[in-house]
């Protein structure tokens, strides 16, 4: 199991295209259902910064990268919303209720 976080700030200006365009991607996963994969977008108090939770079972992001609207959405977060570098950071779980 591979457990990622992604922190991201977002211009102020593209949150509203960003969340509409992350809802429209998590309705395309939706409709996939990639195997061996939980994935989740939280937004902070500050209203502008995001954290991604990704869990792989099998530590390999492909069941995301089949999805096309997914890829689409990684594209413009790095290159359109984000302020400032994207921060990604490795957890090790030590303990989960039907969280990991």
């Amino acid at each position: 199991m591979s457990v990622h976080t992604f922190r991201a700030r977002i211009r102020p200006e593209k949150i509203a295209e960003m969340e509409e365009a992350g809802e429209k991607m998590f309705a395309a996963i939706e409709a996939a259902r990639p195997e061996g994969v939980r994935y989740a977008w939280t937004r902070l108090d500050d209203g502008e910064t995001y954290v991604f939770v990704v869990e792989f079972e099998n530590g390999d992001n492909t069941p995301l990268l089949a999805v096309p609207a997914f890829k689409e959405v990684m594209a413009r977060l790095k290159s359109e919303w984000i302020s400032e570098p994207l921060v990604v950071e490795r957890l090790t779980p030590i303990g989960s209720y039907k969280l990991f």
